[in-house]
């Protein structure tokens, strides 16, 4: 237990990793504990995605020419979209596919492609792609950084944190984007301002967002983020500002929509914090050390919050 960790009832608890153990902390009585590692035997299994409604599973089958998003719904499998592995030339549409999951009406699979199988290419930016289900012609979305945490679903509209360079701070803005067309609009104006990892609240009207000046910084712990929640209207309000030397990162809702778990980090040191409506309330665990990536850290690779 930290000797600053207020209890928070009703958040639950969450488990992470640090130094190869698995901690578990109890945000109602700030009590943590230690929990046996769960071991895997056996051959990696390729990653599927079941879709929302239960009824599909879609994963990425590869031979030695190509690659396929596949469409797997009872006892039937459908190609959706086939990308060449053959490198003549650096191609966007020629490289692994990278599978980031199903839309919440089970409809549209969001991808995107690394060209030439090359990590220092997708560092700084790949297109982010969508396809029909059933199948039919690709719609590429906006160019990002291929995080996981850098798009979030509100209802049927896709948000994105948008913009090429590697650097986190450097061309970063918000977009929205919807079905027919795909077409992304700026959903905020804030041309001084970097922004991040984002997450949609449960009610699909706003979302919380990490947001910092913008900087070309390319320091790892040069980015000092802020937590903010953006509307679908636009409307932009602060909920955090750590001290100087501190970063707001991965924050991520309550399933009711009331709170919000963060990690605040100094030099890729973290603590978990929670917010709720008024000043951060925490430290509730130290979750170890995550250098990241120039600016961009994960915190929840590794952790999961019972009540997010």
């Amino acid at each position: 237990m930290l000797a600053a960790c207020q209890p928070q009832p009703g958040l639950g608890s969450v488990t992470y990793t640090q130094a190869h153990v698995r901690h578990v902390v109890d945000l109602g009585s700030c009590l943590t504990w230690t929990v046996a590692p769960r071991t895997r035997f056996g051959k990696p299994r390729i990653p599927t995605f079941r879709s929302p409604d239960g009824r599909a599973v879609a994963f990425v089958r590869a031979t030695k020419r190509e690659q396929t998003i596949v469409v797997r719904r009872g006892g039937r499998t459908k190609p959706v979209v086939s990308v060449s592995e053959v490198y003549k030339v650096v191609n966007d549409d020629q490289g692994p596919i990278w599978l980031f999951g199903w839309s919440p009406d089970s409809r549209w699979l969001v991808y995107t492609i690394d060209p030439d199988s090359s990590g220092s290419i997708a560092a700084d930016g790949l297109k982010m792609r969508i396809v029909s289900a059933s199948g039919g012609r690709p719609r590429t979305i906006v160019r990002m950084l291929p995080y996981g945490d850098y798009l979030t679903w509100c209802g049927s509209q896709l948000v994105l944190t948008a913009g090429m360079d590697r650097e986190s701070a450097r061309n970063k803005r918000l977009v929205v984007a919807a079905a027919p067309d795909w077409r992304p609009r700026p959903l905020v104006h804030a041309p001084t301002r970097a922004f991040g990892s984002i997450q949609c609240a449960p009610d699909g009207r706003s979302l919380v967002a990490q947001s910092a000046p913008a900087s070309d910084d390319p320091g790892f712990f040069a980015t000092r983020w802020a937590l903010w929640r953006v509307g679908l209207d636009g409307s932009v309000r602060q909920l955090t500002a750590p001290p100087p030397g501190y970063a707001d990162d991965s924050p991520r809702w309550s399933r009711d929509g009331r709170s919000i778990l963060f990690v605040r980090s100094r030099r890729g040191s973290g603590k978990l914090y929670a917010w709720r409506e008024g000043p951060p309330v925490g430290p509730f665990a130290s979750v170890g050390n995550r250098l990241g990536y120039y600016g961009h850290r994960d915190w929840w690779q590794g952790m999961s919050w019972t009540q997010g």
